[in-house]
């Protein structure tokens, strides 16, 4: 059996605003989809989700991974797959590009043949694109490569960045579902409106990356969660945020985070929050208080790999 692990992604900075050519920056973060594979039958199991039969929604990903697969390494035996996701599925942390990256990682392990990481991506972002029609590539950047990302207009440079010294990051899973193009739809269309408005909110979004770079090159964890306030700020003027973003937003900055914002389409799906460490029994505490489901994390720097 050979096991592989992709971890998830948050966005730190930037949704939305990508639309228009503006920069964004995403992070891998320390939680995974684990994939292990053996001789079988085409038996794939999630722990999720159960067994995920030939006419399972679900099923195209992997059909197009495995046509992808052979078309590049010729046959591949027989095999299941089994599928263990620690990601919150839906929510804007990157599950299916996770999930593809650690299936092709796996598979390819399993085959004993030579591949680089650039192999792994190519071969999962076909994949995605039965999930995501047009998938801007940045969820399978992530989870291949790891680490913080810097995305404009298709184009991907991977940073060589630390999150501030004695920080850690609060996920929140708002458990509201929602429809990613619907969310986008609406922004746009709120953006032509607002017309010369619109292009101020998207250039102060465009100047909150650059002071989001500066903060994390110096160190600096008080200004990148106050950044990540005024990000949200923004993103709410747009109409991408909602009540119960906006309340767990507040419920971070109660528990000690130094900031926080939605992460992805919004409307939903996760938020983040910048917290020091030293604060994280006190934000343990209220959020719990708070029934919210959160987790702690941590920027992954490797992307996907082998496990036992």
């Amino acid at each position: 059996m050979n096991c592989s692990i992709a971890p998830g992604k948050i966005l730190l900075f930037g949704e939305h605003f990508v639309v228009k050519g503006k920069p964004a920056l995403g992070l891998a973060v320390s939680m995974y989809v684990h994939v292990c594979v053996e001789p079988g039958s085409w038996v794939i199991y999630s722990r999720q989700l159960g067994f995920i039969n030939h006419d399972s929604k679900h099923r195209s990903l992997f059909n197009t991974l495995i046509e992808k697969i052979i078309s590049e390494y010729s046959s591949v035996q027989p095999l299941n797959i089994y599928i263990d996701s620690e990601l919150p599925i839906a929510s804007g942390m990157g599950s299916s590009a996770a999930v593809a990256v650690a299936t092709t990682h796996a598979i390819l392990s399993f085959m004993g043949v030579e591949f680089t990481k650039e192999e792994v991506w190519k071969i999962a972002h076909e994949a995605e694109k039965t999930v995501h029609y047009k998938p801007s590539g940045v969820d399978t950047t992530l989870a291949t490569y790891g680490g913080f990302l810097y995305y404009r207009q298709g184009s991907f440079e991977k940073l060589d960045l630390k999150l501030p010294e004695g920080t850690s990051l609060i996920i929140v899973n708002s458990r509201v579902g929602r429809s990613t193009g619907e969310v986008v739809k609406d922004v746009l269309s709120r953006y032509e409106h607002l017309g010369e408005i619109g292009e101020l909110i998207y250039s102060a979004a465009e100047k909150i990356v650059e002071k989001a770079l500066d903060a994390l090159r110096k160190n600096d964890a008080e200004t990148l969660g106050e950044l990540m306030l005024v990000n949200h700020g923004l993103l709410w003027a747009m109409g991408a945020s909602s009540e119960i973003c906006d309340k767990i937003v507040y419920d971070l900055l109660k528990a000690g985070a130094l900031g926080g914002k939605i992460s992805g389409a919004g409307r939903g799906g996760v938020i983040i929050g910048l917290i020091n460490n030293q604060e994280l029994p006190r934000a343990r505490e209220l959020l719990s208080m708070k029934n919210h489901e959160f987790y702690f994390v941590h920027p992954d720097y490797q992307g996907v790999r082998s496990v036992e």
